[in-house]
């Protein structure tokens, strides 16, 4: 029903003119069956993928679902909570959907990305997605400063979203102060770029910048895919920036910047992510609009 219908990127919006978004190719579904279709598949659970834990509840006109994922050992181990929620307006075939990556974001109602997805009458299925401007500061961040701080051969312990000691009133991922490696404040930037280019396999460029593809954690834990990014070190600030740039291979379309500070007296690092807020229309997206799409039509096949 849905294995050959194409999703076009970067369309123009017919909900939101002047705008992109994903546009599929028409649907040979009944669009009010269709849209039916799509809220019987979120309501009876289908959305469950690689969790430990699946819960769903109602709540003021929302369906939440909560999802508990185990974090692998590589990545420190422990768990860690997303949360989708949706809602149904038939009368207009339009789905609405907020993703809160972490049990802090859900706390303060602050979606890391908003979406809708219309239905439209001649059978063509429309996805906008909006990202906000976030920071993350939670186990995806403390992972990433294990991984480093056990290539280090230290023992400090990392805390995830912690009181940012570079920016008051923020929450950052922060190491305890490092005091067992031969590692330093002064030697750690070069120290990175060898990690980076001999344990993590990633390219130094002519200008010094270093481009990374990786897959990790995010992908484990069934939320995301191979992704590239570009590190840039700054001696003369202590600091890294990481530019991600997604499923972009072209490194065009920047989604977010990890940020790493390196403290002195005593060593510390400290990690956050601002993401880059904007209506985003790609490849990333129309693979997960394909999918979301094409396993709601599987259902209502086998359930016909």
């Amino acid at each position: 029903m849905g294995g050959s219908i194409s999703y076009h990127e970067n369309s123009d919006s017919i909900v939101d003119p002047g705008t992109k978004s994903i546009i599929s190719d028409p649907i040979s579904v009944d669009p009010d069956k269709l849209f039916a279709g799509t809220e019987a598949y979120i309501r009876n659970g289908k959305m469950k993928n690689r969790e430990t834990e699946f819960e769903m509840s109602e709540k003021d006109g929302w369906w939440l679902i909560k999802h508990v994922y185990t974090i692998p050992d590589l990545f420190g181990g422990g768990t860690h909570t997303v949360y989708n929620r949706y809602k149904f307006d038939a009368p207009a075939k339009t789905l609405q959907h907020e993703f809160f990556a972490g049990q802090v974001f859900m706390d303060k109602g602050t979606p890391n990305f908003s979406s809708k997805t219309v239905i439209h009458s001649d059978g063509r299925v429309e996805n906008c997605v909006d990202f906000h401007e976030v920071r993350s500061s939670g186990p995806l961040l403390k992972g990433l400063l294990e991984k480093v701080i056990g290539e280090m051969g230290s023992k400090a312990k990392v805390q995830a979203n912690q009181p940012s000691v570079k920016d008051e009133g923020s929450l950052s991922a922060l190491t305890d102060p490092i005091d067992d490696a031969t590692v330093t404040a002064d030697t750690y930037l070069d120290f990175f770029k060898t990690f980076l280019t001999e344990t993590m396999q990633a390219t130094e460029l002519p200008d010094g910048t270093i481009i990374e593809e990786r897959t990790g954690m995010m992908d484990l834990l069934g939320l995301g895919a191979k992704s590239f990014s570009k590190h840039v070190l700054k001696k003369e600030e202590n600091h890294i920036y990481c530019y991600e740039y997604g499923q972009d291979e072209s490194l065009t379309e920047m989604i977010s910047v990890t940020h790493f500070q390196i403290h002195k007296d005593p060593f510390r690092l400290e990690a956050w992510n601002i993401q880059v807020p904007g209506r985003r229309a790609g490849t990333g997206q129309a693979t997960a609009c394909k999918n979301f799409m094409d396993a709601i039509m599987k259902s209502m096949e086998e359930g016909a």
